[in-house]
């Protein structure tokens, strides 16, 4: 088998990134996905700088790997098409509001009385019960409503959100797991049934562990800036040449090989910084240690003697040095494609590998509704006069 989820048909309804990451993925792994837009074109596939194809970046790295059709699905006329598109495929993904849903009639309850054996997966911002269900939000909101903006920061800053949309992609890949897990259901019960996530749930889940200790203990985590919590030392440090470079030295070993590889061997047996707790309830002191060892050199040498002492450490790199990183080239974290102007686009690889069915990359992000005639034409069996009819009525 060249992919494992070859023969699997998914349409994608989904918007921005939570939605778009999670069919990327099972587009990576062989899965047909047919994304689905209004004939203008969706907001998300303009957002942001565009390319010379006139499509925006977060698009292109969204989209590679996928077919691209449109169908004005807010108007009535255009509800039987889709419906003959959910028969002939295996999974459906939206991340519309609850209201949206409503409005449109494509409801996980309307959608299976035509496919039984659809895997409906549903994206919504704060789920389909409790009192927020009917709300709408994007990946800021549920950072700031899940609590880990308030820890995002330093102390005397007002709360920070993550400029990567972290939520949006965790929700995404979250998604992709539970259709591939209703998938396997479906193998072996012939039935489909409906997958749900949702932004606020998942920032949540993320934010466990500070959420889970003020539940358990009464104590709060507070904003400690670039510091991590109950490790130590873990900071970010300012190098002699005004870079900065990451040190998590987060377990007893690697506390006691940094202190002998400094020559503060009075350090390694204290009773007072025996764990990572103690560690970090002397930050101050500890944190120094390495603060000054990095301040008394370049960044690129402090990189060299820590790798050397096998202790984690990484520096803070822009996104011309990330581009031009060997181990990035290596591992095709990035990767090459040619977008509809014929020019090359470096766009975001897959970070999932498999050893006898990885991942591909083999289309480049497709132009507004260009598999419109592959779809309409060659799958649900319509002539080139009731194409172009649909063309006049606007509906596609």
């Amino acid at each position: 088998m060249d992919a494992i989820l070859e023969g699997i048909r998914v349409l994608d309804l989904s918007r921005h990134i939570s939605g778009p990451y999670g069919t990327l993925l099972l587009s990576d792994f062989g899965a047909e996905v047919i994304r689905i837009e209004r004939p203008r074109g969706e907001d998300d596939r303009y957002l942001g700088l565009q390319g010379p194809s006139g499509d925006g970046f977060m698009y292109m790295n969204q989209a590679r790997n996928k077919k691209a059709i449109t169908l004005n699905y807010t108007n009535s006329k255009a509800i039987p098409l889709l419906i003959e598109l959910v028969k002939r495929s295996d999974v459906l993904v939206h991340n519309f509001s609850p209201g949206a849903v409503k409005a449109l009639g494509i409801g996980y309850e309307v959608l299976r009385e035509h496919n039984p054996a659809l895997v409906y997966a549903e994206i919504t911002g704060f789920g389909s019960r409790g009192p927020y269900a009917e709300r709408v939000a994007f990946d800021q909101i549920a950072q700031a409503m899940s609590g880990a903006m308030h820890l995002t920061g330093f102390p005397e800053t007002p709360p920070i959100r993550s400029e990567i949309r972290y939520v949006d992609f965790s929700t995404g890949m979250l998604t992709s797991l539970g259709i591939m897990t209703a998938l396997y259901h479906r193998r072996a019960t012939g039935r489909g049934q409906k997958v749900e996530t949702d932004l606020l749930k998942t920032a949540v889940a993320l934010n466990g562990m500070a959420l889970s200790e003020f539940a358990g203990t009464g104590k709060k985590r507070s904003r400690i800036g670039n510091r991590s919590w109950y490790t130590g030392p873990s900071d970010l440090y300012k190098s002699r040449d005004g870079r900065w470079v990451y040190v998590s030295l987060a377990t007893n070993g690697l506390f006691k090989r940094f202190c002998r590889f400094v020559g503060r061997e009075d350090l390694v047996d204290r009773p007072d910084l025996a764990s990572d707790y103690d560690r970090f309830m002397k930050r101050d002191e500890v944190d120094a240690v390495v603060r000054d060892w990095i301040a008394a050199r370049d960044a690129d040498e402090c990189e060299k003697q820590l790798l050397k002492a096998r202790l984690p450490c990484g520096i803070v790199k822009d996104v011309d040095e990330v581009l031009a990183d060997p181990h990035v080239q290596e591992s095709e974290a990035l990767v090459d494609t040619f977008c509809p102007a014929g020019r090359r686009q470096k766009l975001s690889g897959t970070p999932i590998g498999l050893s006898d069915t990885p991942a591909k990359v083999k289309r480049r992000p497709p132009a507004l509704g260009e598999h419109n005639r592959e779809i309409y034409c060659g799958l649900l069996g319509m002539g080139e006069e009731e194409l172009d009819k649909l063309k006049e009525e606007g509906l596609i």
